[in-house]
């Protein structure tokens, strides 16, 4: 994947939108500081996954093209990493 692709998938007004609902969703049912950080700013959860969505396999094509499955399982493998970034 080139950089500009990865640029322009991470700001995809639509893919940023799914970005936020899956992370959002997967914070839900969490008792951490972390989720809850999640759940009280809407966005925040996006802007923390996105290096890591963008890196991921597959994720080399248009974000209409990333279906939801794809998304979520992404999330869920990165959500430790992601948590962890969390200070």
């Amino acid at each position: 994947m080139a950089y500009a692709d990865s640029a322009a998938l991470a700001s995809d007004p639509e893919f940023i939108g799914r970005v936020n609902a899956c992370v959002t969703t997967e914070a839900a049912p969490k008792q951490t500081p972390f989720a809850e950080q999640i759940m009280t700013s809407w966005g925040w959860g996006g802007t923390v996954f996105m290096p890591f969505l963008v890196a991921s396999p597959g994720f080399d094509k248009p974000g209409d093209q990333i279906t939801d499955g794809d998304l979520l399982s992404a999330v869920q493998a990165n959500w430790a990493r992601a948590e962890q970034s969390y200070p």
